[in-house]
């Protein structure tokens, strides 16, 4: 309700007032379509085609109208609003994440950067639900060690939330390190996150003895 989501309409005059444009101007039966999702820790902003995702986000995230801006872009302004089955499948696979029975995302990305940043993101993926990395391990399974703020700043550019799941990566000495979304959602996360980490504990004791 905060971020003005409480209807398609309202969702639109939001989206178009980020965008700097009236809600006219965006494109009809758009290549990419903006939608909203409900979440337990707030409303985020998705935006996809047919067959990928290309943004999911919280619309607190300062860097927000810069990135819907460069998929306006992308698309030659083939953006608009409106839900694709992708969008459907998102929110299906949201809502099972946070009732605890998705530890890991099956979803087609759309990954707008550099291949170093690609390379991040997709070791991103290999963390566990309910594990952390620092900065410095991150780097190190990537094979760049050296590369520990160039690893920070590609986490920082991660477009596609809770999927890529960046939340999972904190400080050398286990302290939360910023988060577009903010801090207390990163908190969340982790704590939600620890019921999948119990899990897999359990069924790797339960394997051991049989």
């Amino acid at each position: 309700l905060s971020a003005g989501f409480e209807s398609p309409s309202a969702f639109r005059a939001a989206f178009a007032k980020l965008m700097g444009r009236a809600p006219g101007e965006f494109a009809e039966n758009a290549l990419l379509r903006a939608s909203w999702i409900d979440t337990p820790i707030g409303a985020m902003v998705t935006i996809c085609d047919a067959t990928q995702v290309h943004l999911l986000e919280f619309p607190e995230r300062k860097g927000l109208a810069r990135e819907v801006q460069q998929l306006f872009q992308y698309s030659k302004g083939q953006l608009g609003f409106g839900r694709f089955a992708l969008t459907d499948r998102v929110q299906a696979q949201l809502t099972e994440f946070f009732e605890g029975r998705r530890p890991k995302f099956d979803l087609p990305l759309a990954l707008h950067g550099t291949d170093f940043s690609k390379t991040v993101w997709r070791a991103l993926q290999d963390i566990p639900a309910g594990q952390t990395r620092s900065y410095a391990q991150l780097a190190q399974s990537i094979a760049r060690p050296t590369a520990m703020r160039a690893v920070a700043r590609a986490n920082g550019a991660n477009q596609i939330a809770i999927v890529l799941p960046c939340h999972r990566v904190i400080g050398a000495d286990g302290t939360l390190t910023g988060y577009a979304g903010g801090l207390w959602r990163k908190q969340k996360l982790i704590e939600l996150e620890r019921a999948y980490a119990a899990a897999s504990s359990s069924l790797n004791a339960r394997l051991a003895s049989s």
